[in-house]
């Protein structure tokens, strides 16, 4: 099982750059060559500083074409709605993941093209869903506001606001809930490869968790009715819920996949789904599952999908010992048995290793002692491949793998729109719920594979360094409300949303100094239309030039900050 994080340094969509990377590193411009030109406009000369002199700290937000009005003011020819990205999130995620899911979505026909540029756009809408989900107490327009980050403060030739929380919701209903779901599949997927420390094998093969956990929703009619809600015989439970079954790895506590259905939805009835939907997810790996999912059905479902499932069973169900000199108790204290078909057929019994252990739990006075046997059933069915004791600690990390994931993911989310305590999701109808749904397991796969790549880090290694040990850094280190909170402020200063490296900045501006072919005289006149002839400009400073390789006037916007 191999990592799915994607390069980062392809992650932003280049609108001018040809490399298309993204910028690193601080501009530095002398205070002394910055001008005022213009209502708010200020442009620098190109002189570096000295030793001693005031100078401008400063960070690319956006490369765009510039357009220059009568007056001087340098605007950038450029939709914020095409610039606004995940912050650091993104280059997760991939390049034009989202424009290609939207892309497909209007080939489909399950969007309906736009003729013109808007307030909005679908995928700056997605975009919002994704950043709202990991901001629960901040509504449509402070989520938005946090997704827009610096760009907000940028002079743009066509103006752009934070639209009310009306028209959020008005396009959120264009979107169908399909469109969502192929970006979280797109994200899903293991972020540690199988070499890491906290990476679990089995027989060489990867070993996941399956789990599901209901997550409440807005109290709503339209919810309670649709979703239901689980706890009380009449339905009284404080809110609606919708249950998730995801399949889960103990290595940074990836999500590989999910499914969702309502909170009577049966568990192991959710999980056959997946497994048939998607086989691709269980083929050569083990998944483990607690005593609520062994089954007949879902335990076939998973080894005709080229899986294997370690589970535990529940008390009471009868795993008699298999016939014959060779077929019942192994040398690793494992046992031979199987699981009766729905038919009732003995050809179509269903062959499992059983391996039992004691469970110990503390009591009241401090001291261990046995408290249940603990009966785990198995298809991998060697015992020299897969002893017992192996078979038993890898179903131990289930409860790491699924359900601290879990609780990261439902305890520092909570609250949603505006809501003192309580839902995770704030979408009222369900149709904006299953839409949300997915964006929020987006997100936080997201944050979790942000949280992997910071462990292929300097500084990681740094720390490894200065332990005594010198253990490397591990995922469960890590916090996820600290990676949740950074992602979020690296949306507000717009990280990654500039479409220029430095390097090639740079070099472009050497190369027009030297190619006075490609340098251009920018009218200050700005029409709807182009002509073929304009008249000799009548102010002087309508003839200001913009030079550029590419043979078109480009400006560079950069927010100013000392550091």
């Amino acid at each position: 099982m191999l990592s799915t994080l994607p390069d980062a340094a392809c992650a932003t969509r280049p609108t001018v750059s040809p490399d298309g990377g993204t910028p690193a590193g601080t501009v530095v411009i002398r205070s002394a060559d910055l001008r005022l030109c213009g209502e708010g406009t200020v442009v620098a000369g190109g002189s570096a500083p000295r030793s001693g002199e005031l100078a401008l700290f400063c960070r690319p937000v956006v490369t765009a074409p510039a357009a220059v009005r009568r007056d001087g003011t340098v605007l950038a020819d450029a939709w914020l709605p095409d610039l606004a990205r995940l912050g650091e999130l993104e280059p997760h995620l991939g390049d034009r993941v989202i424009e290609a899911a939207v892309d497909a979505a209007l080939e489909k026909g399950r969007l309906k093209p736009r003729q013109r540029r808007r307030i909005m756009s679908y995928p700056l809408v997605i975009r919002l869903m994704i950043a709202m989900t990991l901001t629960p107490d901040s509504s449509y327009c402070e989520a938005l506001a946090k997704l827009a980050g610096l760009l907000a403060d940028i002079p743009f030739v066509l103006e752009w606001h934070i639209p009310t929380e009306r028209v959020v919701t008005q396009w959120r209903l264009l979107i169908p809930a399909d469109v969502t779901e192929d970006i979280f599949w797109h994200a899903a997927g293991p972020l540690i490869s199988d070499d890491e420390p906290s990476a679990v094998t089995l027989g060489g093969m990867a070993v996941l968790a399956a789990d599901g956990m209901l997550v409440n929703l807005a109290d709503t009619p339209a919810n309670r009715a649709f979703f239901g809600c689980t706890g009380t015989a009449d339905g009284s439970s404080p809110f609606p819920q919708l249950r998730v079954i995801a399949l889960t790895a103990r290595a940074g506590r990836a999500v590989i996949g999910a499914v969702l259905g309502q909170a009577g939805s049966g568990e192991q009835t959710l999980l056959k789904r997946l497994a048939r939907r998607r086989p691709e997810l269980f083929r050569g790996r083990v998944t483990c599952f607690d005593r609520n999912f062994p089954g007949y059905d879902l335990v076939t479902a998973i080894l005709l999908a080229g899986g294997h499932v370690i589970a535990r069973v529940k008390e009471g169900i009868s795993l008699p010992l298999a016939d014959g000199p060779d077929r019942g108790w192994l040398p690793d204290g494992s046992r031979m048995s199987w699981l009766n078909a729905p038919s009732g057929k003995k050809e179509d019994r269903l062959p499992v290793r059983v391996t039992e252990h004691n469970v110990t739990m503390p009591s009241g006075d401090g001291e261990e002692q046995v408290s249940e046997t603990c009966t785990i059933i198995t298809t991998l069915l060697d015992h020299q491949a897969v002893p017992a004791d192996g078979i038993r600690d890898a179903y131990l990390t289930r409860w790491s793998a699924a359900e601290t994931t879990f609780g990261e993911d439902k305890t520092t989310i909570t609250g949603a729109g505006n809501r003192t305590s309580g839902p995770v999701l704030r979408s009222g109808s369900p149709r904006l719920v299953i839409q949300e749904a997915w964006a929020w397991l987006t997100a936080t796969q997201l944050v979790r594979a942000s949280e992997a790549a910071a462990l292929r880090s300097a500084h990681a290694a740094a720390r490894a360094l200065r332990r005594r040990n010198q253990a490397p850094v591990t995922a469960d280190e890590e916090s996820f409300t600290a990676a949740r909170h950074h992602a979020i402020r690296s949306m507000t200063t717009t990280q990654v949303t500039a479409t220029s490296t430095l390097e090639a900045l740079a070099a472009a501006a050497d190369a027009a100094a030297r190619a006075s072919l490609h340098t251009l005289n920018t009218p200050g006149r700005q029409r709807h239309s182009e002509r073929k002839q304009k008249a000799r400009p009548k102010f002087p400073h309508a003839t200001a030039t913009k030079t550029t390789v590419t043979g078109k006037p480009h400006v560079t916007v950069f927010a100013p900050g000392f550091y």
